[in-house]
């Protein structure tokens, strides 16, 4: 019989992580089917948070770096792998960092004897940025500009497709656009996709939204400020789950919005996959630095910063919960 391996490789903001924590809860019900969604190459310790520990990420930063560090990386892992997929027909590997993989050939070499399918979401060019760029914001210490980050982004669709096709027997390219995927749901269309014995019903909200407005530009300011962490993430969710001026896109103008979808060539690639594709509107989305909402919504969020001392300690911060600054000015 011959086995596959199922490789969902992002890309990252299409979902990722609320799929993957979907795989997770249902594990027991994929090895009664004969499935297997591994430990291996999951990164399960103690410090690591529950997305993370969901996800094959371990086994996708794996593969970067040089040639024979990664194959000794691979060998020493491949055993515990063998052993744990051993009675399933089929197992399932997800890591949005398989986008990054510098050595697909190796990964192969990983999976001899498997037959290896992918499945890859993609994004309209223009909205895919936006949200990485605010998953940057949110996710790390990044403070800078969203023209700057855009331009650095890098991203050249028919690259990245290409080697896949080396080492797949076959590929399913699916845009992220709900109007098109099963359910309007990125886990159905996954299940359904893959084939999976599961039930998609019941899905939980995804714990990693987009951060937008206000609170996206009071991150900013944190990042500048040097006043990251990882704590951080937890009640940014919350608000952005109460508050829609807290998620999704951030406003742009129509004109930069032209610029930047004309100067890519992602989109022209999608409609050649895909046909028409939707593109958003910007101009619609929520203002970063809103001055009409700006007092009411730096109370509401500093409400759920306070807990944290450097944070609420620092003097720019300290002047901002005291009410003391209003757009433009510097405390007084």
């Amino acid at each position: 019989m011959t086995r596959r391996v199922i490789l969902h490789i992002g890309r990252h903001k299409t979902g990722t992580t609320g799929l993957q924590l979907f795989l997770e809860s249902r594990r027991a019900d994929l090895t009664k089917a004969g499935f297997c969604y591994p430990l291996s190459g999951r990164n399960q310790s103690p410090g690591q948070s529950r997305e993370d520990q969901s996800a094959h990420h371990g086994l996708a930063r794996g593969l970067i770096g040089p040639r024979d560090i990664v194959r000794q990386r691979l060998q020493a892992l491949r055993p515990a792998f063998l052993d744990e997929v051993r009675d399933a027909h089929t197992v399932i590997l997800s890591s949005e960092g398989f986008q990054n993989v510098e050595h697909l050939d190796l990964l192969a070499e990983f999976l001899d004897g498997f037959e290896i399918e992918t499945i890859c979401y993609l994004r309209e060019y223009l909205s895919y940025v936006a949200s990485a760029y605010a998953q940057e914001i949110k996710g790390s210490g990044m403070a800078t500009d969203f023209i700057f980050f855009e331009q650095n982004f890098g991203f050249y669709l028919p690259q990245f497709i290409a080697p896949w096709k080396h080492i797949a027997r076959r590929s399913e390219w699916r845009l992220y656009d709900r109007a098109r995927l099963v359910d309007g749901n990125v886990v159905a269309d996954f299940v359904t996709i893959a084939g999976l014995p599961l039930d998609p019903s019941r899905v939980e909200l995804d714990s990693n939204m987009s951060i937008s407005g206000n609170l996206l530009g009071f991150k900013f300011i944190l990042n500048m400020l040097g006043l990251h962490a990882n704590a951080l993430g937890a009640p940014m969710n919350a608000l952005a789950m109460e508050h829609p001026r807290f998620r999704g896109p951030f406003h742009m103008d129509l004109a930069t919005q032209k610029r930047l979808r004309a100067n890519n060539s992602c989109n022209r690639t999608l409609r050649e996959m895909f046909g028409d594709i939707s593109e958003f509107d910007f101009e619609a989305g929520n203002r970063v630095f809103d001055p009409f909402f700006l007092e009411q919504d730096m109370k509401t969020i500093l409400r759920e910063f306070v807990q944290f001392e450097a944070v609420a300690n620092h003097p720019l911060i300290a002047a901002l919960e005291r009410g003391q600054m209003v757009a433009g000015e510097m405390p007084r």
